[in-house]
């Protein structure tokens, strides 16, 4: 895949189609009704009353806003965006009162609660005015109330308010989004503990248009100066078919005109197109476009095959909804530019952001969707180029969603070509943000590693002084990762999306390789070429990303040794290949395990032969290799390999300090999910009676958060070296044949201060000896190795690196170690002179390797910030 140009693109017209790039789903379960998006945030109301809001930076779900008692039919902001709207209604039936809430947007909390002072029935909708400083309503009993701000009423509820009853002339078809039917409580039900502190209103009399239309007022707009007419303008729209023009005059309603539509296609949302087109949908299907300096209708647009339910403008472009779950964008011809088909039920709800379109619906969720503008001369979005001047957010994601559609999976030849272009793909990646790039040969047969070098800033590299006088030199930075990845055609009935298409759900982003390691590879490329635009990189950043890290890092030392000129004077080396413990600390990784990876096989000289003709009498290679097997590990999981333990490393106090911040937060964890995840649990017995059981299950409890306990178990994850036996195969696999051949696949972990070599020499040895005592022919293979890894965490990188992290979620870091491997890091601290630094990203729930591979959004735009920070402070003055 060529990812072309990325510094600018020219678009006169529809540069790429729009499209969803995540999804949410509704915290209670229920339909989307109504939508309002900020700058920063999205409200979306819920049919069981309640308004989420969402974080539009990460996607994920700030608070939920609760005190309404029926569903939240319509939603709107202030346009200074400081405050929201909302009303809400429970079904088409009579009720006591209905109640609009406005909400502090910066507080997030209800500021006041504004009753009617007559029974309206559903309220459909509203809007507000800032230069009058008026709230407007329209109603289910075909009336326009307003509240007006400048002379409020808040003396609670009107007890001689006059009732007017629902009986609308014309009762069209009920539309697909008003026709829910919900029991209406009484007014002692709606009645929320949670409004004591909220200030009560009430709208006057006076501030009522009884009978404004012959139809359910279902959508209401303000408009500036329209052709001809001066002034604020109120637009109604009814289910009577008319829209209505209203002057709002000193606190009333002067009706100016009437554009006469047809009973039985009700108005149930409108749009103003920029010179003076009116978007009108209806039920039905179609939109009808007014021209309101003539005040002509000049097109009825058959535009979906059921009811359109919202429309909102974006890019001078009107988009709209329909009951038929499509989505559609008409531009300033009147013409369909595109159809979005995502949802699987009535697409409910639509709004704008300065980013997306949004859009609720009955299938419970929001979609979140990506618009290219007709109309903008640079455009970032959705192309093969990258805007240098956009938004290092949006491009990561661009970037990102890229590099994971190329299943770059090392040690299968059928993907060879994939991971070419992978790494071709990345190169070009370093090029176009600035950086000098290239790739090196890895092993014959074995995929490339990809070089990128971003050089300090000018300026900055010289205040620090000449490279060669000692002290002053500008640090340089190693960065090292892997764009291979794992393959995922076993388990790919069992993911949610397709592995190899980015989707974004619920505030993360799934896809092969989003955790690891592509996402936090590209994190890190961006925090670094955000410095460089501002002019603020004090260090040189080296990327070495390497192809075959999945598969052992095959060939990755030679190819580095043979490139040695270009990791010259490296002070650091950083990574971020790794998970927090849990899901909400952040941690710091000051160690890992090292890894041997062997192969026995146990072979007869004879071809397979019949059990039932040979057994007995003929050796059996099979038998042979579980007797080897089982004298590897005692029933107590200790290797019995002679010299195994020999130079491990004892424990000392600091160490044992280290662990106690970690067993503090894991108690608290252990407590609060009901013990630890134990992959064997141990046997209860089944006749317990109730309270013994309970009293059981607390001991246990009590067992499994105790300190020593929960050590031992860290430990013997972490710091113990162990031996596992994967998988044993043989030459045929037949119930009733002896194999000829048995070959047995298994890998030790080691720990400090064990040496591969010995640990090696000495498992060799071992299977040697126990096969020659069987009297069988055997063949003891080392696959590949990998060294321990060890850092320090009183070392000054260790140290900024951890203050980094505090710096950015408000919380020391854990310090963790790992029970897993990563070849490449030992030997980068002894081959570059330099310390290690591993920078988790992702959460424990990352699935790195499994179905469902993600990464909290929230999660990888940190770590982009962590690292940018982490870089300015190693080229600081301070950490010299």
């Amino acid at each position: 895949m060529s990812l072309g140009n990325i510094t600018k693109h020219k678009a006169s017209a529809l540069l790429a189609p729009s499209r969803c790039v995540h999804t949410l789903s509704q915290e209670d379960n229920t339909s989307v009704l109504s939508l309002a998006a900020s700058e920063d945030y999205l409200f979306s109301g819920s049919q069981g009353g309640h308004i989420a809001v969402w974080d539009l930076a990460t996607f994920t779900l700030i608070r939920l806003l609760q005190g309404h008692q029926g569903s939240v039919l319509s939603l709107s902001l202030s346009p200074d965006e400081t405050w929201l709207f909302s009303c809400s209604g429970d079904g088409t039936v009579r009720m006591l009162t209905v109640a609009y809430k406005v909400w502090d947007i910066e507080a997030l909390q209800c500021v006041y609660l504004i009753h009617c002072c007559h029974d309206v029935g559903d309220v459909f909708s509203l809007v507000y005015s800032d230069i009058s400083n008026i709230l407007f309503l329209g109603s289910q009993n075909t009336s326009i109330q307003w509240y007006d701000f400048s002379d409020p009423q808040t003396t609670g509820l009107s007890d001689n308010a006059p009732t007017t009853p629902i009986s609308p002339r014309y009762t069209a078809q009920t539309s697909k989004f008003f026709g829910a039917k919900i029991d209406t409580p009484t007014y002692e039900e709606r009645t929320n503990p949670l409004d004591t502190e909220v200030i009560q209103c009430v709208i006057r009399d006076s501030n009522v248009f009884v009978n404004a239309h012959d139809g359910y007022v279902y959508c209401l707009a303000l408009e500036y100066d329209l052709p001809n007419i001066d002034g604020e303008i109120l637009i109604s729209g009814s289910g009577d078919g008319d829209v209505k023009l209203w002057r709002i005059n000193n606190n009333r309603l002067d009706h100016l005109n009437t554009l006469k539509g047809s009973s039985d296609k009700g108005i149930l949302t409108i749009a103003m197109m920029s010179d003076g087109y009116l978007f009108c949908g209806v039920q039905g299907g179609n939109i009808q476009v007014w021209d309101l300096e003539t005040h002509q209708m000049i097109r009825s647009i058959i535009a979906h095959n059921d009811d359109v339910t919202s429309m909102c403008v974006k890019y001078q472009d009107v988009f709209s909804a329909s009951a038929d779950g499509v989505i559609k964008r008409w531009d300033r011809r009147f013409e369909c530019q595109q159809s979005m088909e995502e949802h699987e039920g009535i697409v409910l709800s639509l709004a704008a952001s300065q980013s997306y379109l949004i859009s609720g619906a009955s299938d419970n969720t929001i979609k979140i969707w990506d618009i290219p503008s007709n109309y903008t001369k640079y455009e970032m979005r959705r192309r093969s180029s990258v805007d240098q001047s956009s938004p290092a957010t949006d491009l990561l994601l661009y970037v990102l969603e890229q590099w994971i559609s190329l299943p770059t999976v090392s040690g299968d030849p059928k993907y060879f070509d994939e991971c070419r272009q992978g790494a071709r793909f990345l190169k070009s990646v370093f090029k176009q943000l600035g950086a000098d790039s290239r790739m090196i040969p890895g092993a014959s047969g074995r995929n490339p590693l990809v070089y990128g070098k971003f050089t300090a800033n000018a300026h900055l590299s010289q205040k620090l002084g000449p490279a060669k006088s000692p002290g002053t030199k500008v640090p340089t930075v190693l960065f090292y990762g892997h764009y291979d990845v794992i393959g995922a055609d076993i388990e790919k009935d069992n993911w949610i999306s397709n592995p190899f298409k980015l989707t974004g759900m619920d505030g993360y982003l799934y896809g092969r390789g989003v955790t690891d390691n592509k996402g936090p590879i590209l994190a890190s490329v961006f925090a670094v070429s955000e410095l460089v635009k501002e002019g603020l990189l004090n260090v040189n950043v080296i990327f070495l990303v390497e192809g075959e890290e999945e598969s052992g890092s095959v060939g990755f030392a030679t190819a580095v040794e043979q490139h040695k000129a270009l990791f010259q004077d490296i002070d650091m080396v950083l990574l971020s290949n790794s998970y927090w413990l849990g899901e909400d600390v952040p941690c710091l990784t000051y160690g890992l395990r090292g890894v041997i990876r062997a192969g026995i096989t146990v072979s007869a000289s004879q071809a397979d032969l019949h059990s039932g003709v040979e057994g007995g009498a003929a050796s059996e290679p099979l038998i042979d290799m579980i007797k080897i097997l089982s004298k590897l590990i005692d029933d107590d999981n200790k290797v019995l390999i002679p010299g195994f333990y020999d130079d491990l490393r004892a424990v000392n106090e600091a160490e044992e300090r280290l662990y106690d911040p970690i067993i503090a937060w894991t108690q608290s964890q252990c407590q609060a999910t009901g013990g630890l995840n134990l992959q064997y649990p141990p046997l209860e017995s089944l006749s317990l009676n109730e309270d013994d059981s309970q009293k059981a299950e607390e001991a246990r409890l009590e067992s499994q958060c105790s300190p020593g306990k929960l050590k031992k178990s860290l430990m013997a994850r972490w710091r113990y070296p162990t031996l596992t036996v994967h998988k044993i195969d043989v030459s045929l696999n037949n119930p009733t044949i002896i194999p000829r051949q048995a070959e047995a696949a298994v890998s030790m972990r080691i720990v400090p201060d064990q040496d591969l070599e010995t640990i090696c020499a000495h498992f060799k040895s071992h299977v040697e000896t126990t096969a020659k005592a069987l009297g069988t022919d055997n063949k003891v293979e080392i696959n590949n190795t990998a060294d321990y890894w060890l850092g320090d965490c009183e070392s000054k990188y260790f140290k900024a690196a951890e203050q980094a992290i505090e710096q950015e979620w408000g919380i020391k870091p854990l310090c963790i170690r790992e029970g897993g491997s990563i070849p490449a890091v030992r030997w980068l601290e002894k081959f570059c002179s330099a310390p290690a630094i591993h920078l988790p990203m992702g959460q424990s729930s990352d699935q790195a390797h499994l179905c469902n591979e993600r990464i909290r959004l929230r999660n990888l735009f940190a770590g982009r910030r962590i690292v940018k920070s982490l870089l300015s402070e190693i080229g600081s003055s301070k950490l010299k």
